[in-house]
């Protein structure tokens, strides 16, 4: 699969929060780094978050958006194909994990733009565990996701009301079944945000 992708690496990973954490880096067209965490968790499971490094300390790292008139202001009219490039990388990224582990599953989260947790601005897909429902970045990442993972080898898990999308792996679907893994989103992954 060629795709117009940024050069990655794998960095050292560790153990965060008891789990197994595989980083990647990166560097945009505007010199920005990202930091790739692959969360490794049982059945297989890969959760996928991105930030860009200097937001590293940032408790909002994973929801944090350039502004646009910082793009503009850089001489560049949008960061649409920064995004997909990013986006692209990323892929690269888990392809490389699948190559590894034939078995792996993975989620995805849309983490939620300021003005999308904001509970004075949309209450209404504020869940009480704190997700957010339908966010841009899930209903991009729903969309995007489908045009590279073909429904024969994966299963499209979606859960809008806490945006997250779980590819389950069709090889591993007898340990991973779908009630599992809706459980495995609610009980484990949801809780390690």
């Amino acid at each position: 699969m060629a795709l117009n992708r940024y050069d990655f690496y794998k960095i050292q990973g560790n153990q965060k929060n008891k789990e197994k954490v595989q980083l990647y880096r990166f560097k945009n067209d505007f010199k920005d780094i990202y930091i790739v965490e692959i969360f490794q968790y049982d059945f297989s499971v890969y959760a996928v978050k991105f930030y860009i490094k200097n937001h590293r300390y940032s408790k909002n790292r994973y929801n944090i958006c350039y502004k646009k008139e910082f793009k503009i202001g850089l001489g560049f009219q949008t960061g649409n194909a920064n995004f997909i490039k990013v986006l692209n990388t990323i892929l690269s990224i888990v392809v490389e994990i699948l190559r590894k582990d034939g078995l792996a599953s993975f989620g995805f989260m849309g983490a939620p733009k300021e003005s999308e947790s904001n509970p004075e601005i949309n209450s209404a897909n504020i869940n009480p565990d704190c997700t957010v429902a339908n966010t841009k970045r899930y209903r991009i990442y729903h969309l995007y996701i489908r045009k590279y993972f073909n429904p024969i080898d994966f299963e499209y898990i979606d859960s809008s009301t806490s945006s997250i999308l779980l590819l389950r792996n069709n090889k591993n679907k007898e340990a991973l079944t779908k009630e599992v893994a809706e459980n495995y989103i609610v009980d484990t992954i949801i809780p390690n945000l």
